[in-house]
């Protein structure tokens, strides 16, 4: 499993690949390069989102359960 230094590397390349990509394209929305590079972007960045929050829902599970509740109430 991925880091998030690792994904934050890895998403910055995808990023100036998709660019170069786009660039070549000329515009061309239908270009199957620039759009598959453009979705490995948006897919890295789920996992991302992802890691994100599972690492913040586990930090919740450690606190008891009533300080849970008047949080989420807030």
């Amino acid at each position: 499993m991925a880091t998030l230094e690792q994904l934050s590397t890895f998403i910055t390349k995808a990023k100036t690949e998709s660019a170069e990509a786009a660039k070549k394209s000329e515009g061309q929305k239908s270009e199957p390069d620039a759009r598959k590079k453009l979705k490995k972007v948006k897919r890295l960045q789920r996992k991302v989102t992802k890691l994100t929050a599972t690492a913040k829902m586990a930090e919740e599970k450690k606190k008891p359960k009533k300080e849970r509740k008047s949080a989420a109430a807030e």
